[in-house]
């Protein structure tokens, strides 16, 4: 377990990295792309989102959890000033390598299509605000009484060593306000990370730390061209990024007991930090590669984060990708004729 949490807490510190380009009010040149939403009332897209998460030991891949979900976003409202797009899941698939936690999820997922989140955008479509958050937030603090009742009360011998308090607190964190609700919507992030930003088209490589300090190299590369070649058109364009961060052996011992020190009972805690400080660390190495395709239009067509961490001869490797199924552009009030509908 420590190892699995090992290297959860690493990839934590590391964050998407073509995420910090400047913004696109701040460069129009034709040297750039401008990540851009030109959206309309009414367009309708449907996503294929996918979480997979695993670790290698030995030359052997244990599944840790995988999750499929179809999600459907809708424009309601479109004006100079941004955009109202309403979130809904249609359906959700989860499997994790704890077969009580694939049935709590499961039951939790299943019940996320009975709410629909509502976001604004600014103009450029970068996510500003959850309209319903209240909604929301009572969702969320019920959905995680249900996990965490299911969870004690299956395996009772774990509130000795994780508090239920401590714990609870430690995920109701995620959903204390918006902003950290929308920094934790995986699907979301990776549909509108980028939304506002501008990129040099090229490549670009530098060795600037990343925002936690540590050493750090990437290559980013941008350009125009077809996002696929049945379904993609003349102007779309992409974002590929590949970053190696390197956490050095004193960082994932300090990162460790910070984690532990929230969750762990007074009375486990001497001998959690015991057993973190006689462990031999070496350095861990994080990978993270990201790819963002996107329509012309500024609708997201297929993206994807991946990050694999190197840690003490064991590697966890967590991919992310959301892509295109159905769209519906162009159409203004009831008016099909004007509309656009494709299926992957």
């Amino acid at each position: 377990m420590l190892h699995v949490v090992m290297a959860l807490t690493l990839q934590l510190c590391v964050l998407p990295i073509a995420a910090q380009a400047v913004t696109a009010q701040q460069a129009s040149q034709d040297s750039v792309v401008n990540v851009i939403a030109y959206f309309c009332k009414n367009d309708t897209m449907c996503y294929q989102y996918q979480d997979y998460k695993a670790k290698v030991e030995n030359n052997d891949t244990i599944v840790e959890h995988y999750m499929k979900s179809d999600v459907q976003l809708v424009v309601v409202d479109s004006t100079a000033k941004g955009y109202l797009i309403e979130y809904s899941t249609l359906n959700t698939t989860v499997d994790y390598k704890d077969s009580l936690m694939t049935r709590i999820m499961q039951s939790v997922m299943e019940k996320m299509g009975d709410v629909k989140v509502l976001f604004s955008t600014d103009e450029y479509g970068t996510i500003e605000h959850i309209k319903n958050w209240a909604e929301v937030r009572k969702f969320m603090k019920t959905a995680t009484k249900v996990i965490f009742d299911s969870i004690y009360a299956n395996i009772p011998a774990m509130s000795e060593v994780f508090p239920r308090q401590r714990f609870e607190a430690q995920i109701s964190s995620i959903f204390v306000n918006e902003k950290t609700f929308l920094n934790n919507c995986e699907d979301l992030q990776l549909l509108f990370l980028l939304h506002g930003k501008s990129l040099p088209i090229g490549k670009a490589e530098d060795n600037e730390p990343s925002d936690n300090g540590y050493p750090q190299h990437t290559v980013t590369v941008t350009s125009y061209g077809k996002t696929d070649d049945d379904y993609g058109f003349e102007d779309d364009y992409y974002v590929h990024c590949v970053s190696e961060t390197t956490i050095p052996k004193n960082e994932v011992k300090d990162l460790l007991k910070l984690y532990f020190n929230k969750i762990v009972s007074d009375k486990h805690l001497d001998e959690m930090n015991h057993t973190i400080d006689s462990i031999d660390y070496s350095d861990a190495k994080v990978t993270n590669s990201e790819q963002y395709n996107y329509f012309y239009n500024g609708w997201p067509c297929d993206m994807t984060q991946s990050k694999l961490t190197n840690l003490m001869g064991s590697q966890s490797i967590e991919i992310k990708n959301i892509v295109w199924t159905t769209r519906r552009w162009g159409v203004y009030e009831d008016d099909d004729s004007s509309a656009y509908y494709t299926t992957m």
